[in-house]
């Protein structure tokens, strides 16, 4: 599952890890693309990215994704304590976000970025956008 944190980001009331004023949780294909071309996407944690050929038995779990390379040249390496990419300058600030009826989400970043979602089932939950500690969450698709 991709987690996303977007606002002020502070330490989790577990004591492990940060939060956002934001989280999206998303469990469906999504692409994070540039202003040139796609940075990375879904498919891409399960490619080697790493130095030299892709070691026997490699998992994704073992890092060295393609996908980890690439957010690694743009965010830079991974803070240890969460293992989470950080995007420290906000270089990266959402501008504007739409969502369709069938649950594709676009969401404008600066810089030319931007994030998409394409959910691809008709059942199960594709994503999920929630204030973390708050009740209420956006679903989609909708809960039966």
């Amino acid at each position: 599952m991709l987690v996303l944190a977007f606002g002020t980001i502070r330490p989790h009331p577990s004591g492990t890890g940060t939060v956002g004023e934001y989280a999206l949780h998303v469990q469906c294909p999504w692409r994070l693309d540039g202003p040139a071309e796609t940075i990375t996407g879904w498919d891409d944690l399960f490619e080697y990215g790493g130095a030299g050929e892709r070691p026997p038995n490699w998992s994704y779990e073992d890092g060295g994704s393609l996908q980890d390379a690439r957010l690694d040249d743009l965010f830079g390496p991974r803070e240890p304590a969460t293992r989470s990419w950080v995007n420290e300058d906000d270089r990266l600030v959402v501008t504007d976000a739409e969502q369709t009826g069938r649950g594709d989400v676009r969401i404008e970043l600066t810089g030319g970025y931007a994030i998409l979602l394409f959910p691809a089932s008709c059942k199960l939950e594709a994503w999920r956008l929630f204030v973390p500690g708050a009740g209420a969450h956006l679903v989609f698709p909708a809960p039966d």
